[in-house]
């Protein structure tokens, strides 16, 4: 079990932020510039990271070792092939941010789904700093496959509930799943990173011709891409 010091976000990513909210390479106007900023030190304010992780070893048949969690589905097969080690990761934002989400309605659509582009990029901000602690702790000689998320692919999302049990994910940092298999709070991430050495693991990061959303991607249909 790995908690260890606080995670802080200074700054919210923009560039994932102006994403999600549709602009591609397009600059907000001031009015809307200014609406961001406002939104971005409400979030500031509110949002308390947090994580937990666990690293398994991992047999050749692709069973955790002392684990109950299994990796079901060939294409988180295929993610870890030659690894040797998994790490089990959750990191939720906090339920302070929902709450943020949900009473910026009042003002606005659009304050409300600034903030919730805004917490969606600062999710993925936290998990790469929770990666970069989990990097550390190995030698130079290993390598990293990227986070693979429950739901991608054939990798079944119906064992979220069973993922936050083996990391005691409730009760450690208050992250838990509903009946439809959602995770609250809502902005968390679980997912699962290979370890391998560097000559067998492919430690680049997701591309478009490695993703399993690739043919039904909706930046990819505007001749863009998610930047990951």
């Amino acid at each position: 079990m790995n908690i260890e010091n606080p995670i802080t976000i200074e700054k919210v990513d923009m560039i994932n932020t102006l994403r999600y909210l549709g602009y591609g390479d397009h600059t907000p106007d001031d009015n809307m510039q200014k609406i961001i900023e406002e939104c971005e030190e409400e979030l500031l304010r509110v949002v308390k990271p947090n994580y937990i992780y666990k690293v398994f070893d991992i047999t050749k048949d692709y069973n955790i070792v002392d684990c109950n969690f299994k990796l079901e589905g060939q294409d988180i097969k295929k993610h870890l092939y030659g690894c040797e080690k998994v790490v089990l990761m959750c990191v939720t934002l906090s339920g302070e941010v929902d709450r943020l989400i949900r009473t910026s309605q009042i003002k606005g659509v659009t304050n409300a789904t600034i903030i919730d582009a805004m917490a969606s990029a600062m999710v993925e901000q936290v998990c790469d700093k929770v990666e970069d602690r989990i990097r550390e702790r190995f030698d130079e000689q290993f390598g990293f496959t990227w986070r693979y998320g429950l739901g991608y692919g054939d990798f079944p999302l119906e064992n979220q509930k069973q993922f936050l049990n083996v990391l005691d994910a409730t009760k450690k940092i208050g992250v838990a799943v509903s009946p439809g298999m959602m995770l609250t709070p809502t902005k968390s991430v679980t997912c699962v990173i290979g370890v391998g050495r560097k000559n067998i693991v492919d430690s680049g990061q997701r591309s478009c011709s490695n993703c399993n959303f690739n043919d039904r991607c909706q930046y990819k249909t505007r001749r863009s891409s998610c930047g990951r």
